[in-house]
């Protein structure tokens, strides 16, 4: 019932032949509600809404993600270097590594689950103590420094200690981002 009043009111003034400074006007008016004050109130709504009602909802989301990388990081990493000390008889440490090259366990899903478990590590420890921003950053610069270590000196001296073994287990598992295997 409003509405239709509204739309009739608005075809009887569309109708009428207005004057260039009355346009003008309506220009002026009409951006200065678009472009100023809606902006405004929609601003000020989406802060009222987040501050009171997301953001205690979202930090609580963060905090539940973060404890469940720091979970899945540490049992992951944990994991791999107790493969690495029971079947590999040896550390992650360089000088104490392992004897014999490691293909199962969290070895048949990925080539470097230690690194993999300490990147969701740091994005746990990131997002619970500061927030998903520095979480993201923390995991993208661990990336970067794991894998650098990884590519330009680990597998070097993996495929000279152990040879054709090691080159065909590299070709069959992926790298970093497991490969659920059926």
């Amino acid at each position: 019932m409003l509405l239709g009043k509204y739309l009739e009111a608005l075809v009887r003034a569309s109708a009428k032949v207005r004057s260039p400074a009355y346009k003008t006007t309506a220009i002026l008016l009409g951006t200065a509600v678009f472009f100023l004050i809606v902006p405004f109130l929609l601003f000020l709504a989406g802060y009222v809404i987040e501050k009171h009602l997301i953001a205690s909802r979202a930090r609580f989301l963060e905090t539940a993600f973060a404890l469940m990388c720091v979970i899945v990081g540490i049992v992951f990493a944990g994991l791999a270097v107790f493969t690495q000390v029971r079947i590999g008889k040896g550390t992650p440490v360089p000088i104490a590594p392992p004897q014999k090259l490691i293909v199962t366990g969290p070895y048949r899903l990925c080539r470097n689950p230690i690194q993999l478990g300490a990147n969701l590590y740091y994005l746990g420890v990131g997002t619970y103590f500061g927030s998903l921003g520095i979480g993201v950053l923390m995991f993208i610069l661990g990336l970067i420094l794991g894998s650098s270590y990884h590519r330009f000196v680990e597998e070097k001296e993996l495929a000279l200690k152990f040879g054709a073994e090691y080159e065909e287990y590299k070709k069959s598992t992926p790298f970093l981002i497991p490969k659920f295997k059926g």
